[in-house]
């Protein structure tokens, strides 16, 4: 189908050939669009019938008439008249979708102004007004529909934090943590026109993942998840034993006295027994040797109220003071892994769409380590996407330098890097990422 301009200019080239000109006149009065010739001096020179069933004006009010004036005839439509005018005035080409009112209802038109020349020059302006109206208004109920859906997850994901603060008020300010991170980090590669290379330009998708990462911690026992101490309740129950065999020697020393020496001998190697445990507990690291003491101190006898003997620690409670490194025994330890999988589970209970369909799988996997040792699945490589590799670093940085674990001191950012970089070179976290967000300054505290 010709353009409005074409069979415009073909009207004007064949001006003299009254067979022709009928035919052109025919077309563009049969066009469903509204079809304007204006000339440079603002006039309405030719118009068809649908141009002025679209302006909802009589024929009679375009034919003849300056642009200007209509303008001023109909000021709550200024801005459709003022772009064509300025068109005109300007002699440049127009496109541009305009709101139009007409008998107290708003409809949409897209608005096309485009030079018409014969012979080498510019001889009018041609403009097209096609009413995108419903086009449009679907365009709106979609997006208002689409910005109900996010409002419906971004309220989700608040209740969610809500509930995970109040059950750890650190854990919840670690995903805060991550957020403000990552927006940073966006924002940098953005201004540094990179961003596109490595993710979606809507980073909303993103974000809500790294809020909804730690979602399956809601499952896990705050016994495990907050546990400061290796020996975590069964601390106090040590004490009571340790306390109770004190006193037993105490009356043993006092009904025979004779063995007093031996009692006193007993209650100083309790007395370092318990020194040694209660360092232990709260110790980022255990060597080797203080390991093996705490498995000789683990057999010392202990009395208790009824006159039965015990040994000072128990099976499970020797298994979680010799942990080599940080609080949790490897049963615990998988059960706080787990956190991972069960919000894999939680979120596939929701649907997502668009561009926030990858949320549950960058927001479960965040575990995952490129040469495949991480958990739940074993992704590894190109397995990982670029969004979750991200969310993994950011996760463990936050991990390492937090001043609020109830179980450890926050280690300083060059160290955390030092660490980081280290992963990197032995394959497990993606190099780049890191050395880009150490690059960005956007971990800083005062960013």
């Amino acid at each position: 189908m010709k353009t409005a301009a074409a069979i415009a200019s073909m009207q004007y080239l064949f001006a003299d050939m009254e067979v022709e000109q009928d035919m052109i006149r025919n077309l563009v009065n049969d066009m469903a669009d509204g079809i304007l010739v204006i000339g440079f001096d603002g006039t309405v020179n030719l118009h068809n019938p649908a141009a002025a069933s679209i302006l909802g004006l009589p024929e009679s009010a375009l034919s003849g008439k300056r642009i200007a004036d209509l303008m001023q005839q109909a000021e709550e439509n200024e801005t459709l008249f003022a772009d064509i005018l300025a068109a005109v005035n300007q002699k440049q080409k127009v496109a541009k979708t305009v709101p139009y009112y007409r008998n107290d209802q708003i409809f949409y038109f897209r608005m096309t102004a485009d030079l018409l020349c014969s012979k080498g020059e510019q001889v009018c302006m041609v403009v097209q007004i096609t009413d995108i109206t419903e086009a449009t208004m679907m365009f709106i109920e979609n997006k208002r529909l689409s910005n109900q859906v996010t409002g419906l997850m971004n309220s989700f994901v608040e209740v969610m934090i809500t509930a995970i603060e109040k059950k750890a008020a650190y854990n919840a300010n670690h995903t805060k943590h991550m957020v403000q991170y990552a927006k940073r980090y966006l924002a940098w590669l953005k201004q540094q026109g990179t961003l596109a290379q490595f993710t979606n330009e809507n980073t909303d998708p993103l974000l809500m993942s790294i809020w909804l990462h730690d979602i399956g911690k809601l499952l896990v026992p705050s016994e495990v998840m907050d546990k400061p101490a290796r020996l975590g309740s069964a601390e106090k129950d040590i004490r009571h034993r340790v306390e109770t065999t004190k006193l037993m020697l105490q009356i043993k020393a006092l009904q025979n006295p004779e063995c007093a020496s031996e009692y006193q001998s007993q209650r100083e190697q309790l007395d370092n027994a318990e020194k040694l445990i209660s360092t232990a507990n709260t110790a980022g690291y255990l060597d080797d040797s203080v390991i093996e003491q705490l498995r000789e101190a683990a057999g010392i006898t202990c009395i208790s109220a009824d006159g039965s003997t015990l040994p000072l620690l128990n099976e499970s409670e020797l298994k979680a003071i010799t942990v080599q490194r940080g609080t949790l025994t490897a049963d615990e330890r998988k059960i706080m892994e787990s956190h991972a999988s069960l919000t894999g589970e939680l979120l596939s209970k929701m649907e997502f769409r668009g561009d926030f369909k990858s949320v549950p799988m960058w927001a479960a996997s965040h575990h995952e380590l490129m040469d495949g040792s991480g958990y739940p699945l074993q992704l590894k490589g190109n397995q990982i996407p670029w969004e979750t590799r991200l969310i993994t670093i950011i996760d463990i940085y936050d991990a390492l330098t937090a001043e609020d674990r109830p179980y450890k001191a926050p280690m300083a950012p060059e160290k955390a890097f030092a660490i980081l970089t280290d992963m990197a070179k032995n394959g497990k976290v993606d190099m780049q990422i890191v050395e880009s967000f150490r690059e960005s300054k956007a971990w800083m505290k005062n960013a």
